[in-house]
């Protein structure tokens, strides 16, 4: 069963924190994140490590992902998309150095991230490259992931506002400057998996042609 961002919180309440058999994936573009269960999800509403300048850092401070004409020239756009990598890579060596669970699965995401920004350098380095081709297909990886930190439930809501008005922006632009299609525009989304628990623990099978021991 297939939840959005915004109804995910809601379903989460109707479920016992002691109710067993409950996992979740998430499912960002070509990030996957499995096996999530019901106690990091509610983590994740509540998250007091959540660093509220995640979102600006990575989406409202970089030009590269919504502005719309500064960047028509390959040597003018690698900057900023190796800025990103590296940013990216910084927080992820952070957050894998914790250990949170929470903190992990911002670093899935934003490995995902760092692999959009890499792709799209490995493009605009090569020959007879389009840019702006090479950039819409960046912003469209990138924007589910995006969109994830967007509608994180502890943004500050000035933060939330400005990256939701500039999401909007970006997503004008890619449709009509960046070769976009509305269509190429997924929407990250929860995945609600439930597996009966085993009441009883099962006794192993043996092999065929085992006999009894006397």
């Amino acid at each position: 069963m297939k939840i959005t961002l915004s109804e995910i919180w809601n379903f989460s309440e109707l479920i016992s924190s002691e109710e067993q058999g409950w996992s979740y994936k998430l499912v960002a573009g070509s990030v996957v994140v499995a096996d999530i269960s019901q106690q990091v999800l509610l983590s994740l509403k509540g998250d007091a490590e959540y660093d509220t300048e995640l979102l600006p850092s990575i989406f409202t401070f970089r030009e590269i992902l919504w502005q719309p004409d500064v960047f028509t020239e390959s040597v003018k756009s690698l900057p900023g998309l190796r800025i990103l990598k590296a940013h990216c890579e910084d927080i992820i060596a952070t957050y894998e150095e914790g250990g949170l669970e929470t903190q992990l699965l911002y670093s899935a995401l934003l490995r995902g991230l760092a692999a959009c920004s890499e792709e799209a350098i490995a493009s605009l380095e090569s020959e007879s490259v389009s840019v702006k081709k090479a950039l819409g297909e960046f912003r469209t990886a990138a924007f589910p992931i995006v969109k994830f930190f967007i509608f994180h439930p502890q943004n500050r809501i000035d933060y939330y506002k400005d990256a939701v008005n500039r999401l909007n922006y970006a997503v004008k632009i890619m449709l009509t400057q960046f070769h976009g299609k509305y269509t190429e525009l997924s929407d990250p989304y929860w995945e609600v998996i439930y597996s009966q628990p085993d009441k009883e623990p099962k006794s192993p099978r043996k092999a065929v042609g085992e006999k009894e021991k006397s």
